[in-house]
């Protein structure tokens, strides 16, 4: 019997894995009536109950660069946040099987604040809308499994003129296994979180490109930042130049909604 209900178990686990909900843009960006549009998709064959709510949080880095989400920090908040003047429509659904549903974000206007980018986090939690009765098994063991998905994505407004750019004060290269370790500490100027783009080159001592790497990236105040560059096997031993281009592009965001910013060049030399 217990075999029976972990395979039960098991199986609708799986099951609900692979019914999570789609959402595009994978980033919602307000336009200059503060109107923003996400669409919501159910690939499942079960219909998904849709629940939308805010958070404020941004991308920041632990005490050796990486990556890490920061959700409770009042100051930005304060500064940056969203905060009661977004609102969605609809907030709460049901959303058929093979169905798409368009919510639409509006942003109440502030002119008590200064202008910039403002933002928060929209969480979209999705579960499988619950039976309305509940099946019972033949030896009178009934069993309801039921899991919530939260994806949560980012949602920006423009309020005036924004401008965004890095400062860096430390850049460090170093070798770290078969790859090359980049060691940044930034500063984000303007009043706009740097959203783009980073282009990693590795020349050899005859200018030859050896490695090259490519990621997007998210800054928003200041702090560190680490970037990895792969290189290739058996590598020959000498010097080397690695050239960071910082720039305010994205392959999955308009250039349009994207606060623009001169491309940002530095080349750091290393001995590998």
């Amino acid at each position: 019997m217990k075999t029976l209900l972990l395979a039960l178990f098991f199986s609708i686990a799986v099951l609900t894995v692979q019914a999570q909900v789609s959402l595009a843009p994978t980033t919602v960006f307000a336009d200059a009536n503060g109107i923003g549009t996400l669409y919501v998709t159910n690939g499942s064959e079960k219909p998904q109950e849709i629940n939308i709510s805010f958070l404020f949080g941004y991308p920041g880095n632990d005490s050796i660069g990486n990556l890490m989400m920061v959700y409770e920090d009042s100051l930005r908040e304060q500064q940056s946040g969203l905060g009661d003047r977004i609102r969605t429509f609809p907030r709460s659904f049901i959303l058929a099987p093979g169905q798409q549903q368009t919510v639409r974000f509006q942003i109440r206007p502030d002119r008590t604040k200064p202008a910039g980018m403002y933002f928060t986090r929209v969480k979209v939690s999705s579960n499988e809308q619950a039976a309305d009765i509940e099946q019972t098994a033949t030896e009178g063991i009934s069993t309801q499994v039921n899991f919530k998905f939260d994806q949560v994505i980012a949602a920006f407004y423009k309020s005036g003129a924004v401008t965004t750019g890095l400062e860096f004060s430390k850049l460090e290269a170093q070798r770290k296994d078969n790859s090359i370790a980049v060691n940044s500490e930034f500063t984000v100027t303007g009043n706009s979180p740097f959203l783009g783009s980073l282009q990693a080159e590795v020349k050899d001592s005859s200018g030859k490109v050896i490695a090259t790497q490519q990621q997007t990236v998210a800054l928003y105040y200041e702090g560190k930042r680490a970037y990895s560059i792969p290189l290739p096997e058996g590598i020959a031993p000498g010097t080397y130049q690695v050239t960071l281009l910082f720039k305010t592009e994205r392959s999955d965001i308009p250039t349009s909604d994207l606060v623009q910013a001169p491309p940002i060049s530095k080349t750091l030399s290393i001995m590998l």
